[in-house]
Order: C-alpha cells, then sequence, then structure tokens
C-alpha cells in the first residue's frame, strides 16, 4: 500500500502490518525530531531513552512479526515516560511529546485490537 493510502486508512481497530508500521514510523518520527529541537534542549536526554525503549519494542515486534508479544509493561512504562515528558513540555510552543503520546497509544489500540482477533490482518 502506499504511504499516502496507508493515512487515510488507519484504523486502530485494523491491526494490519501497514498500519502498524505507519504508527511506528509516526512515534520515531516524533521521537526523533524532538531530539533536534531547541526548545526541547533540556529533555534531550529523556527523549533519547524513550527512543531506545521504542527501538526494543520495535526489534520485537519485526523478529515477532507481532505486537501481542511485546510485554503490556513495556509499553505502559514508555506510556508514563511519555507523560511525564508531556507534561513537562506543555507550556512550550511544540506538540512533539504529545504527539509521541499520541501514536504510542495508537500501537498500544492496535495491541489490543490484535490480541481480541488473534493475530495481523
Amino acid at each position: 500500500m502506499k504511504n499516502n493510502e496507508i493515512g487515510k486508512e488507519f484504523n486502530v481497530a485494523n491491526p494490519t502490518k501497514d498500519n502498524i508500521e505507519y504508527a511506528f514510523k509516526n512515534l520515531f518520527f516524533y521521537l526523533i525530531a524532538s531530539t533536534s529541537l531547541k526548545i526541547y534542549e533540556d529533555k534531550n536526554e529523556e527523549f533519547k531513552k524513550v527512543i531506545e525503549k521504542v527501538k526494543g519494542i520495535f526489534k520485537i515486534y519485526i523478529e515477532q512479526g507481532n505486537l501481542v508479544i511485546i510485554a503490556e509493561e513495556k509499553l505502559e512504562d514508555i506510556k508514563f515516560d511519555l507523560i511525564d515528558l508531556d507534561t513537562d513540555t506543555k507550556t512550550l510552543n511544540s506538540y512533539y511529546a504529545e504527539w509521541s503520546l499520541m501514536w504510542l497509544e495508537a500501537l498500544i489500540s492496535l495491541r489490543r485490537t490484535e490480541n481480541k482477533i488473534g493475530g495481523v490482518k
């Protein structure tokens, strides 16, 4: 599927390989971009730690081909880190931490749906 079509068809209730990888791509984009923004300079190391954690779950996903194998605790750990970063950066004129959290939430929802239906479509 073409990349511009994936965004139009993205749905957390549809755990396809394309949707999962689209969510990972966007999560990585906002996290990596955050490490480049001057306004997030004070939080750079925290963003880098989250990137490493996301790399870990991405590796599991790539090796296993599904999200269900990823421990919920790992996802929740990353979620709490992103909630902290979002809270700490709310006063700044940027939404990258919030959007990172949004894409992680999409992955969590895709994982839940995948678990309910028994795998990737």
